[in-house]
């Protein structure tokens, strides 16, 4: 592909919208996710362009990334020039996540200045858009109507949960779950004896971990750590090291072999990379991603608002989970029939690109 986003004659393009940072491990897989499914919809020889606001994190899998971020000198040219061109393209995605928010002053100048001028771009080109599973809102400050006809031009909005699909119900946004619950490849349950200490990954909220999450860290007792983001303002190592953790897990170290664990993460897709893993996941959700994916799981009864919750129970769920047999094989039962149930949605997603694809 040429620096000006030109393909060659007969290559099949796709275009992901709304990228953020790899550095956001939950990020980068649902910008992996997008990428896949855009070559099994063109073909494993397809070009995907990809618009980011942190590129260089992205480098190495063999996509051309370009910068959506804005300096003081305003867009980068081949990003502008992208986004000028985006007919051109026999798909555009844009990315799953959570990305189009207004909730507060600063949310809504960043969304403006990053996120809807790709909005508008992929509203302009309307047929063959497709927006995989979001969640979108709060739109304070006069932006849901702009945001919601924006978004009502495009052919297709997944909503991964119930308060975005009924806030979106005049677009149309049909209920998908997250990328990352469809994403292929879940390891099976892990046999033999549980890890007998936790894992508990948290994260700042207004600057701080909310008081009963780290009450819950005071009963847990020893606990182990695990940073899923660590990016500009979204950087979790020192939230997790306040918990003073026994060992902050990598990644390796959490998806690799060993005895499966109980994992407490108020980030949705920290909680969802350790149930790919074959571990046993507590959700205390922020946002309203993590009760729609807990919800899409069968798993209610193991998500909480991290903000206000009963810690009690919260403790109750992990011991039992560690110490109760009959407790396990029920939460991995109900695992292992949502399975079933995303993989039978991700082909329908699928098949509903491809139409896009074919009707663009």
């Amino acid at each position: 592909m040429s620096a000006d986003g030109t393909r060659g004659a007969g290559t099949a393009r796709a275009l992901v919208l709304h990228a953020y940072s790899a550095g956001n491990q939950g990020d980068g897989l649902l910008l992996a996710e997008a990428a896949a499914l855009a070559r099994e919809v063109l073909g494993g020889g397809a070009e995907v362009v990809v618009a980011a606001s942190d590129p260089a994190s992205f480098a190495g899998l063999g996509l051309r990334v370009v910068d959506s971020r804005p300096s003081w000198h305003g867009w980068d040219p081949g990003y502008r020039r992208v986004l000028a061109g985006i007919g051109e393209f026999d798909l555009v995605l844009g990315v799953g996540g959570g990305y189009l928010r207004f909730g507060t002053v600063r949310e809504a100048l960043v969304s403006a200045l990053v996120q809807v001028p790709q909005l508008r771009a992929a509203a302009r080109r309307g047929r063959g858009v497709v927006y995989l599973p979001q969640s979108v809102g709060p739109c304070r400050f006069g932006w849901r109507r702009p945001v919601a006809g924006w978004l009502g031009r495009v052919d297709r909005v997944f909503a991964r949960d119930g308060r975005t699909q009924a806030e979106l119900a005049g677009v149309g946004a049909r209920r998908c779950p997250d990328m990352g619950l469809l994403a292929p490849g879940w390891r099976d349950s892990r046999p033999g004896p549980l890890a007998q200490v936790p894992v508990l990954s948290v994260r700042a909220l207004r600057g701080a971990v909310p008081a009963p999450v780290r009450q819950l860290a005071a009963e847990l007792g020893e606990c182990d750590g695990f940073v899923q983001s660590a990016v500009r303002r979204n950087d979790d190592r020192a939230a997790a090291e306040s918990m003073l953790p026994r060992h902050l897990l990598s990644r390796d170290e959490l998806t690799g072999d060993g005895p499966a664990s109980v994992v407490v993460a108020m980030r949705l897709h920290a909680a969802v990379a350790a149930l790919g893993a074959g571990h046993f996941a507590v959700h205390l959700a922020y946002e309203r991603k993590g009760f729609g994916a807990f919800e899409d799981l069968g798993l209610e009864d193991w998500v909480f608002p991290a903000r206000r919750f009963d810690v009690d129970r919260v403790v109750e769920r992990v011991r039992g989970l560690l110490a109760d047999d009959a407790v396990r094989a029920a939460y991995t039962s109900k695992v292992a029939q949502a399975r079933a149930r995303f993989a039978k949605a991700r082909a329908e997603l699928v098949e509903e690109v491809r139409e896009c694809v074919r009707t663009g």
